[in-house]
């Protein structure tokens, strides 16, 4: 079966700097009959700094992303991908982040240590483009739910 597209899930980012989760492809890792796993890579960049993390998400992180994506919209900031096994990211509004912008955290928790926070000045509509990109990833890469 020919891979689907490489397809963003996350693209924040400004003139200056910015934060992606692109998926690379999907994977069956239980060997059951359908792709259970997306293999995905993080991205920062900016003036200041440049990096990459390989992670890999499975239908619940999926909905937890949306569950962020719901916390962030009602002001406050969330963590995704906060089990340890993958590099977690974290995103503060700009309405309670200390520059006033939407400011997004990667912490490579699994490897290096290092954590980085890129202030990035979002438009409006960011978290609405957001739900569009799962969206998206969920028609070209369904996944089946697997034992948690």
């Amino acid at each position: 079966m020919p891979e689907p597209p490489k397809a963003e899930l996350i693209s924040l980012s400004d003139e200056e700097q910015g934060v992606t989760v692109r998926i690379l492809r999907a994977e069956n890792f239980s060997g059951g009959g359908q792709d259970d796993t997306l293999h995905a890579e993080i991205t920062v960049s900016s003036g200041f700094v440049n990096g990459r993390a390989n992670l890999y998400l499975n239908f619940y992180d999926l909905d937890s992303w949306t569950a962020v994506l719901d916390t962030v919209e009602s002001g406050r900031a969330a963590s995704w991908l906060e089990s340890g096994r993958s590099p977690r990211i974290t995103i503060s509004p700009a309405a309670i982040s200390d520059s006033g912008c939407t400011e997004v955290s990667v912490h490579d928790v699994t490897a290096s240590q290092i954590l980085v926070t890129v202030p990035i000045a979002a438009p409006s509509d960011w978290i609405e483009r957001h739900r569009a990109l799962l969206a998206a990833v969920r028609s070209r890469s369904p996944l089946t739910p697997g034992p948690l």
